[in-house]
């Protein structure tokens, strides 16, 4: 008797993940495939600037931010991204098409913070780029962008080598 009453428990509780009675009419037990969410790949991120800028160079700007911002807390700043995107398309429309990118500087504070500056190739006027990417558990996230024009900028914060003679 008790394992009938275990037997119908368990049917009644997962009563729910059944489909609905086949088209057939036979009596048949159906479980819903079960679904996980889509997992962001970790990316390094000398990846993630490889296809972000590669997008961009596409003018594929909504893709490009969307693999930038994927699983980490600046995609949850849907404002702050659609500016983002904005700014990019004005900045494409005023300085050109991004035909590439160079990486010019790279910084790291510890093991796990790093920052990469770019520049990136546009038609008439290089753009300025700052990535932060953190390595957490869920390995290397972007955790703040900056982007200007500030070129100038870039040159004096550049380390000067002596001259060579």
């Amino acid at each position: 008797m008790r394992l009938l009453i275990t037997g119908l428990l368990a049917v009644t509780l997962l009563s729910p993940a059944f489909a609905q009675t086949p088209p057939d009419n036979k009596n048949r037990i159906v479980f819903e495939p079960v679904t996980s969410p889509p997992s962001v790949p970790s990316l390094t991120p000398p990846e993630v600037l490889e296809r972000f800028f590669g997008l961009l160079k596409q003018e594929k700007i909504e893709p490009a931010y969307h693999l930038l911002v994927a699983g980490t807390i600046l995609g949850e700043r849907k404002e702050d991204i659609d500016a983002l995107k904005e700014k990019t398309q004005k900045a494409i429309d005023s300085y050109g098409a991004i035909s590439g990118y160079e990486v010019i500087d790279t910084l790291n504070a510890g093991k796990n913070l790093i920052r990469y500056t770019c520049i990136s190739l546009n038609e008439d006027l290089p753009l300025r780029w700052r990535f932060y990417f953190y390595q957490g558990p869920k390995g290397w996230r972007l955790v703040d962008l900056r982007i200007d024009d500030g070129l100038v900028e870039l040159f004096d914060s550049i380390k000067r080598l002596p001259p060579t003679p």
